[in-house]
């Protein structure tokens, strides 16, 4: 595809000009320490730069907030989302809402949203305050505890619940084991397309097993239960793709985010104290401040991808059809912060909502992702039970250092932290 090169004439050293081993280095260090990595090349390279993922291949990195904000906010038509999303992260179904683009995917998530607002929402919360209730009152005190396993089990079985009706615990576990099967890791290299000449035993071949495997699952459990869907209001049954995509973007994105804003206040009591003392006078301001400076610091994924239609000018730049652009909203966060970008302080957001074009933990445009509202309400009702009931105590000697899981920027230890019971 032409989308991998660009114009001749540029400046040498730029990354397109880097030998293999560069790029394979870039790879390694994108993999080890993604942050650092992107800023490393930022400072390098300069608001528009090359670099090399491990599954994804040659990506062409937006590093400034104003060309951000170009490329999120293009003229309709201008950019592909499904199709690069689909790129970065192969293991996603081709007919979901993340994956499809243009009409189809304006009608799918039309059909879709009724999930994410109003009615929908309003009937999760309940479940929401439940499931957390049941899942905190089994924490260790006292002792180092990751929280992000625990939050990937509650958010999974918030979305089962939201999208497929489910509520027995047995049934959420065999949710989440056939989901594992269907997504495995190895499935990741189906990008790769070299590795289809393995046939059967290719990622490409198992991704698919994967995906049919979820579906005749996922079409027996309704064929024994009937609609799923006659406690919880929504579209009527969604097909079992959709459901892989709905279940991987709701699961792992709330789930990191919850994982980063404990830890970040374990290392942050004094605002975990004004959260609390504010929740005990009903007063929320103090609780989203948090959770924006969270999402601002440490954004759950590294990825909002776009591909031009067509050739378009970006930074003075000729970017040829089908370039991988990807927008890190770490690295757009850390550019648009005004002073102090890389330290948690919750009174930046103190009657200051964030700016939707250089916050951008959801992505941006008419693309931002779907579901921002449900994440919005878990992050709000989860983490009021837990700053209520508890102090948050560091684990370790240092903060922990966000690492690639997929595209998510999870907290390397799995947010771990000594939770004590907080003094009334």
């Amino acid at each position: 595809m032409a989308g991998t090169r660009f114009e001749a004439g540029r400046r040498r050293g730029e990354s397109e000009q880097r030998p293999g081993s560069a790029r394979l280095r870039d790879a390694l260090a994108f993999q080890r320490r993604p942050v650092e990595t992107l800023a490393r090349r930022r400072r390098a390279d300069g608001r528009l730069f090359q670099l090399t993922s491990a599954v994804a291949g040659r990506m062409l990195v937006v590093g400034a907030p104003e060309l951000a904000r170009e490329v999120l906010h293009a003229p309709p038509g201008t950019f592909l989302t499904g199709a690069a999303n689909r790129r970065i992260l192969p293991v996603l179904p081709e007919n979901s809402v993340l994956t499809l683009d243009g009409e189809a995917h304006r009608q799918r998530r039309r059909e879709l949203a009724p999930l994410f607002h109003g009615d929908g929402l309003n009937a999760i919360a309940p479940v929401i305050r439940g499931l957390t209730q049941h899942e905190v009152e089994g924490w260790p005190l006292g002792r180092p505890f990751a929280v992000l396993p625990r939050m990937r089990a509650l958010t999974l079985s918030i979305a089962v619940r939201l999208i497929l009706g489910i509520e027995n615990s047995m049934c959420v576990a065999q949710v989440e084991r056939h989901l594992r099967r269907a997504v495995r890791p190895y499935s990741m290299l189906s990008g790769v397309a070299a590795l289809s000449r393995l046939g059967s035993l290719s990622p490409q071949a198992a991704l698919e097993r994967g995906h049919r495997d979820f579906g005749r699952w996922l079409g027996a459990v309704r064929c024994r239960r009937g609609d799923l869907r006659d406690e919880v209001s929504g579209p009527e049954l969604i097909g079992s793709d959709e459901v892989i995509s709905l279940l991987i973007a709701a699961r792992e994105t709330a789930a990191t985010a919850l994982a980063w804003t404990i830890e970040l206040l374990a290392w942050a009591p004094q605002a975990a104290d004004d959260v609390a003392r504010a929740l005990a006078r009903s007063e929320r301001p103090p609780l989203d401040a948090v959770i924006w400076e969270s999402l601002r610091l440490r954004p759950p994924l590294v990825d909002i991808v776009r591909q031009p239609v067509g050739s378009v000018r970006l930074a003075g730049r000729m970017v040829p059809a089908g370039t991988l652009l990807l927008i890190p909203p770490p690295l757009i966060h850390s550019e648009a912060a005004s002073a102090e970008g890389d330290r948690f302080d919750m009174a930046r957001f103190l009657g200051f909502p964030p700016d939707p074009h250089t916050w951008l933990p959801f992505g941006g445009g008419e693309r931002r992702c779907l579901g921002a509202p449900l994440a919005m309400l878990e992050l709000r009702e989860i983490l009021s039970q837990i700053i209520d009931r508890f102090e948050l105590l560091p684990a370790g000697s240092e903060p922990e250092r966000p690492r690639l899981y997929g595209t998510a920027l999870v907290p390397a230890a799995g947010a771990s932290v000594v939770l004590r019971q907080r003094r009334r």
